[in-house]
């Protein structure tokens, strides 16, 4: 119980000082009480297949999960009404409150960047132009991606490949994404590649690090030619990069996923 308690505080204290760790907390409870024994279905019988349904269910909230929710729960507000405490309002808006509503169009490798420039010329970050109405709502497919479609199904099979997974998914679908945020999914990279494809298949490796890289370059020379040279590079060249860039992330998204994918459950999930 007491790694349990841990695992809590840590998740707790890791949202607070950086926000993007919340959507690790689905496969971290998805993972505890793996072993427990499931009731099996009665056939035929639909007012016993439904309490069957629902005894499932109840069996899914367990101590351990309890425990990790409420632990990390208690730490991340404990630490943000004492930061409150200190710093008021400012601490609240230049924590969490600034990401509704930031506009980060500079050194922004994001399919978004283009309308996020072009709701920045407005003068104002408020949600003006389709352009940055469509930018405003730019989290629902990353975090539906990321919270939810990738820890039900990867979660259970390998806890370091389904957070790489995420990671993954929700830098390639920020809004916002530059050269630091490569760091966050970086560090899963040693727990993932020594049996994956991309080792096992040398070929899909160099070829999946050479896409990246060449992508990547090719962004940053649209975006020198704009941000240093003054040249009007957003259609096609920094769109279109952009594009490419996302495309090839995706890519090797699929074939993290692929790979998380085909372990035997709980292969990788201690």
């Amino acid at each position: 119980m007491g790694r349990v308690v841990a695992a809590g505080i840590v998740l707790g204290v890791g949202v607070h000082v950086k926000i993007y760790p919340f959507v690790y907390g689905g496969s971290v409870l998805l993972v505890l009480d793996q072993t427990q024994q499931k009731q099996p279905q009665i056939q035929n019988q639909k007012n016993q297949k439904h309490h069957i349904r629902l005894h499932q269910l109840c069996k899914e909230i367990t101590p351990a999960r309890l425990t990790v929710t409420t632990t990390a729960l208690l730490t991340f507000l404990g630490l943000n009404a004492l930061m409150y405490h200190h710093y008021g309002w400012p601490f609240l808006h230049h924590t969490f409150l600034h990401h509704l509503t930031r506009v980060d169009h500079r050194h922004n490798f994001s399919v978004y960047a283009s309308l996020l420039y072009d709701s920045a010329a407005t003068g104002t970050t408020s949600a003006i132009g389709i352009g940055a109405r469509i930018a405003s709502w730019a989290f629902l497919p990353q975090l539906l991606l990321s919270v939810i479609i990738i820890p039900l199904a990867l979660a259970r099979k390998s806890l370091p490949g389904t957070m790489l997974a995420q990671t993954f998914a929700f830098v390639a679908f920020n809004k916002v994404c530059t050269s630091q945020y490569f760091l966050w999914y970086l560090i899963f990279l040693p727990l993932y590649l020594p049996d994956s494809s991309f080792v096992r298949r040398p070929r899909l490796g160099v070829a999946a690090l050479g896409a990246w890289v060449v992508a990547q370059a090719l962004w940053l020379q649209q975006g020198y030619n704009l941000e240093f040279l003054g040249r009007s590079t957003f259609v096609p060249g920094l769109f279109v990069a952009s594009l490419g860039f996302f495309a090839v992330n995706v890519w090797i998204l699929g074939v993290i996923v692929q790979d998380v994918g085909a372990l035997e459950a709980g292969a990788g999930g201690d």
